[in-house]
This record gives C-alpha cells, sequence and structure tokens, in this order.
C-alpha cells in the first residue's frame, strides 16, 4: 500500500486530528519568532539609545570645545597685544620727554616729533589702547599712581595737578597706570 492509499483509508477526524496538531506547531513557531523577533528590537532599540546618547555627549564636548578654543585664543591675542603695547609705550614716553627741548632746536624738529607722536597714538587707538591722566583729572587710585601729593585748601575732591607718566589700558583692561602728582 502506497502513501495515497493511507490517506485514503484515514477518517475525517484522523486528518483533523493531524491538521490540528499542525496548526499548533505553526502557531508555536510562530510564537517563538516573533519573541525572538521582539529580543531583537529590544536589543536593537537599547544599542539605537547607547549610540544617541553618546552623540549627544560628543555633540556637547566637541560645542565646549570650540567655546574653550576661542577663549583662548581671544586671551591669548589680548595678552600678545598688551606685550607688544608695553614694549612701544617707553619710546612714547621717550617723544613725550624730548618734544619740550626740540622746540629750543628748532620747529621743524618739533614738527617731525609731533607727526611721529600723533601716528603712534593713532595706531594704539586702531588697537583699541587708550591713554588717560591728564591735569586735573579726579584722581582714582585703581588707575593713578600717586608719586607725591600738594596740600591745598581749595578742592574739595583730589585732583591730578602733574602727570608724570600716562597711563594705558585696553578694552578697560590696565596695561600701566599713571604715574601722578595730586593736590588736595
Amino acid at each position: 500500500m502506497n502513501s495515497i492509499d493511507n490517506d485514503e483509508n484515514l477518517s475525517e477526524e484522523e486528518i483533523e486530528e493531524e491538521t490540528g496538531e499542525d496548526e499548533i506547531i505553526e502557531d508555536e513557531i510562530e510564537s517563538k519568532e516573533t519573541e525572538e523577533l521582539k529580543t531583537q528590537n529590544d536589543l536593537l532599540k537599547q544599542e539605537l539609545s547607547d549610540l544617541n546618547n553618546k552623540y549627544l555627549r560628543l555633540a556637547a564636548e566637541y560645542k565646549n570645545y570650540q567655546e574653550r578654543s576661542k577663549k583662548e585664543k581671544s586671551s591669548i591675542r589680548s595678552y600678545s597685544l598688551i606685550e607688544a603695547v608695553s614694549a612701544i609705550l617707553p619710546i612714547i614716553d621717550d617723544i613725550e620727554r624730548t618734544l619740550p627741548s626740540f622746540s629750543k632746536a628748532g620747529e621743524e624738529y618739533e614738527k617731525g616729533l609731533n607727526m611721529i607722536l600723533k601716528r603712534t597714538s593713532e595706531a594704539l587707538k586702531k588697537l583699541g589702547v587708550e591713554s588717560f591722566g591728564e591735569k586735573g583729572e579726579e584722581f582714582n587710585p585703581s588707575i593713578h599712581n600717586a608719586s607725591s601729593k600738594i596740600e591745598s585748601d581749595e578742592e574739595e575732591n583730589t585732583v591730578i595737578s602733574e602727570v608724570y607718566q600716562k597711563g594705558y589700558k585696553i578694552n578697560e583692561k590696565l596695561i600701566r597706570p599713571a604715574m601722578v602728582q595730586v593736590k588736595g
């Protein structure tokens, strides 16, 4: 007897039982596959979450690096500018001190020194350097260095009576204080 003959001899109930068992087996296989897919899905979600967190940390770290780098560059530029200006200030001081004596030597020499002084002052202004410390200005101990004091009953406030050396600052940052004599 062949298998076809065997199938023909099976009753309808036996066929239904075999079909039911096949469906149960298929349901179990589908259930296992579904569980495996859910597990894989959960693992992939976790991996995605981890990668997203790493990306966010890396992006924040890069932004902090950019800001830190920008501040360092600005600081280096500011420090370099202060160093350069500090090296030039003694030259300006010398010109300002010798200018009165050149008026005796001749008008042309005085004009030449005034031109040099003017150009130097303009160049410093372009760099953001400001000079301060003029006669009659109110004395401020945070930016002025009083080398001497003259007593006076006329003035209520302490004012500058003589400037020995101008003070300089860049963007409100003090390069050097003004050396002055005060009255008050």
